[in-house]
């Protein structure tokens, strides 16, 4: 190379720097230009389409509020003005598709997920064929839809074609007159070699050159070759603070690259052909429970512990050799402590450098929520309970199917109207004051009312109403809950008979025996004392008798009504046969409280009784009672025995009499 420099003569050492200046000039020069005028035809296409978009949003807001899906294509149309408009999408705040324009002329091309995301910053984003342009739709100052606009780039690559034209031609008439120039100033350049060669030495040597300064200012051809050296001198300086300015930018877009990897949640990894991670950022210690820097090296086989490595790893080798991808793929893994964890795998390859990027999310929580609602959604449905919800202005926003079971109607009936239409409001006046009180109070209301059912009857449930707050919108909606109480209420109308005197409504000789069973059960962890009472009426024969069996049992209910209103509601009376009543006095603390409460029987007892107009007389009783302690060993036939006999010795003992078959004392 240097021997063909030195071969050079001085004309074509000067004419090709020279060449070369003009052009690298002219180029930078259209550069320049061209960037410029790319960036004002850029600033011009966004604001016609903004302008057009903002027009055409306003006459949207009505169709998007009265959700008028063919209005709103209508409106769209609008957009044919603009023939460079490819697609327009009207979406609500969700991203469900309201409306679309698209025109058929031009190809859409989707923008990529980081031209989405550029878009949702800055609300917009120039791509190679595409402008994309997000334009809310405003109501009272607040965005109730969006716009989605893509605009063919077309003219402007048809403007960067036709500037490489002109450009091309201005370069070729500029090199034809630089050629000429050049051949001019070789034929007047003799003298000022020494200074020049000095100054490009100085200029070789120095890092921060500043511009040639002859000794005599010359307007010939020395001084324009030495101005002309300044001015290259002055345009390689603003070329230099244009490269410096880039790298600073580009500086500064990598620290933001790097505060966004940081700040996703996502574990991100780079891993090599070779399966060994190269880089990873701070999200791996959450996800992973292992720090970047730890995991730097390892195999991520090493770092997720997958429940079936050999799948994983033929897996994860396919991956790396580019024949198949992790697309949102779950995984049972564990973390480093032993954690059970879940995870959800995206990988792409990163073609430039020979490497795979993977995307690492835990979707543990994620997916015990999922079942869990998918569970309550289960118990909804199988549910044999009727569950309404209602909104909070009382609108029914769901039922299940035991609701549709019970009281006829189908979902589609009732979803959408007031909880009112269902009810009875003659019936449901009555309770509506106290339910509303039991929910502003405690958020709770439960008891049994009758429901009209859709062909007209009615049918008895036990209501459970609770009030709850949507955690998401803050809405306070309502949860009835029904239970059908036809069989319930009718089991209980079977135990009471099977279990209760059918004349005196007293428990009869089976609930008897059950309660002594229960309390001898009981005895075993308590102290507690408690007496059996054996109640036989004197001359009950004669009553009936003398005025007959019907006036017995007239008789026989009034003095059971009698005995119930004398004793405490903890006790138990009941009937055994014919005049035999048995009372249960539970606890007992001392003597002179049965004593008391004996006297009160007899008392209540031998008060007149009236069965018709002219019939007035008085009937006595007498008391066997006997005392059970937790520290004797008997049944039940061993108490009722005792409890009689004592009664037979108040019988002998002249009637109205109270006998004790033992003592009391304390247990």
């Amino acid at each position: 190379m240097n021997k063909f420099i030195h071969r050079l003569s001085l004309s074509q050492r000067l004419s090709i720097p020279v060449m070369s200046f003009v052009i690298l000039v002219f180029i930078s020069f259209q550069f320049v230009t061209y960037q410029s005028f790319l960036k004002i035809e850029r600033e011009n296409l966004l604001n016609q389409t903004q302008v057009l978009a903002n027009g055409v949003g306003m006459n949207l807001t009505a169709a998007v509020l009265f959700n008028d899906h063919i209005d709103g294509t209508e409106i769209l149309s609008a957009f044919k003005a603009d023939p460079l408009i490819a697609r327009v999408r009207l979406e609500h705040l969700d991203h469900s598709l309201f409306a679309q324009y698209a025109n058929a002329d031009i190809e859409f091309i989707s923008p990529t997920l980081k031209q989405q995301h550029d878009v949702s910053v800055q609300s917009y984003h120039f791509g190679q064929e595409m402008l994309y342009l997000m334009v809310p739709i405003m109501m009272d100052g607040e965005p109730i839809a969006h716009m989605h606009i893509a605009v063919s780039l077309k003219t402007l690559q048809e403007m960067r074609i036709t500037h490489f034209k002109i450009s091309i031609l201005l370069l070729i008439a500029l090199c034809a007159i630089t050629a000429y120039i050049i051949n001019r100033v070789q034929s007047w350049v003799t003298q000022p070699i020494t200074q020049l060669n000095y100054a490009v030495n100085r200029i070789i040597k120095d890092e921060n050159p500043s511009p040639i300064r002859p000794q005599a200012q010359t307007s010939n051809e020395v001084g324009e070759l030495v101005n002309g050296f300044n001015s290259m001198q002055k345009k390689l300086n603003e070329r230099d603070a244009r490269i410096r300015a880039t790298l600073n930018q580009l500086g500064e877009e990598k620290a933001f690259a790097d505060d966004v990897i940081e700040t996703v949640q996502h574990a991100l990894l780079v891993v090599n052909h070779q399966g060994k991670i190269t880089l990873a950022n701070d999200a791996c210690l959450y996800v992973l429970g292992l720090p970047a820097a730890t995991a730097r090296g390892l195999s991520l086989a090493d770092i997720l512990h997958t429940e079936q490595p050999d799948i994983f790893s033929q897996l994860f080798e396919e991956v790396l050799n580019g024949q198949k991808q992790f697309d949102h793929a779950l995984m049972k893994g564990a973390t480093s402590t032993g954690q059970s964890r879940t995870y959800q795998i995206v990988s792409r390859p990163l073609e430039h450098r020979r490497q795979t990027l993977f995307a690492i999310e835990d979707v543990t929580k994620k997916q015990h929520a999922e079942r869990q609602q998918q569970m309550a959604a289960k118990v909804f449905d199988c549910s044999q309970d009727a569950i309404m919800l209602l909104s909070g202005s009382g609108k029914i926003n769901m039922v299940n199917p035991a609701f549709s079971k019970y009281l006829g109607y189908n979902a589609d009936e009732v979803i959408g109207k007031h909880f009112y239409q269902l009810l009875d409001l003659a019936k449901y006046s009555k309770l509506q004051r106290t339910i509303r009180q039991a929910l502003k109070k405690a958020n709770h209301w439960q008891g049994e009312m009758n429901q009209l059912c859709k062909d007209g009857t009615y049918i008895p449930l036990f209501v459970r109403i609770n009030r709850i707050q949507d955690s998401h919108s803050s809405e306070v909606q309502t949860v009835v809950i029904a239970s059908d109480l036809r069989s319930m209420k009718k089991m209980r109308r079977l135990e009471h008979l099977a279990t209760h005197d059918p004349l005196t409504n007293l428990a009869n000789r089976s609930k008897l025996r059950q309660e002594l069973k229960q309390l001898l059960t009981k005895r075993q962890t308590t102290s507690a004392v408690f007496a059996v009472l054996f109640i036989d009426l004197d001359d009950f024969k004669t009553v009936n008798d003398s005025y007959g069996h019907s006036s017995g049992d007239k008789v026989l209910q009034i003095i059971a009504e009698r005995l119930i209103r004398t004793v405490r509601k903890s006790d138990m009376v009941a009937r055994l046969a014919g005049d035999e009543f048995v009372t249960i006095i539970n606890p007992v603390s001392n003597q002179d409280d049965i004593t008391f409460t004996c006297e009160r029987i007899l008392a209540r007892i031998i008060e007149p009784i009236s069965l018709r107009k002219k019939i007035h007389f008085n009937i006595g009783a007498s008391i066997g009672c006997y005392y059970v302690f937790a520290d004797e060993s008997q049944d039940v036939d061993d108490i009722l025995r005792r409890a009689d006999k004592a009664m037979y010795g108040a019988k002998l003992s002249g009637k109205g009499q109270i006998i004790e078959f033992n003592q009391f004392r304390q247990g």
